[in-house]
């Protein structure tokens, strides 16, 4: 890419609008228009053609696991035979 072009000659704001149209992907067009990505990017959304997508944030419930560190490590330090680890092997294997 050679950072010393500055503007889009008519030529090529044509070439980047029918290839956008076309499907071609902006790493592609940046490639062969020998353009950032960045600067392509910003072509198109002043020509109204590239809309960036927003991400979506769901507001989920997060599954908090911390009490099974308080409750069942100490236990299974103080009491080995309350693993359920050790249980589903020995009984598996007995």
């Amino acid at each position: 890419m050679n950072p010393k072009r500055k503007h889009f000659s008519k030529d090529e704001i044509n070439e980047l609008v029918s290839m956008y149209k076309n499907g071609v992907s902006i790493y592609k067009i940046c490639r062969e228009l020998n353009r950032s990505e960045t600067s392509v990017k910003n072509h198109l959304k002043k020509l109204n053609l590239f809309i960036p997508s927003k991400q979506i944030i769901v507001d989920t419930p997060e599954l908090n696991l911390i009490w099974l560190y308080w409750i069942l490590i100490p236990l299974f330090i103080l009491k080995a035979n309350t693993n359920p680890i050790e249980l589903i092997i020995f009984t598996f294997f007995s």
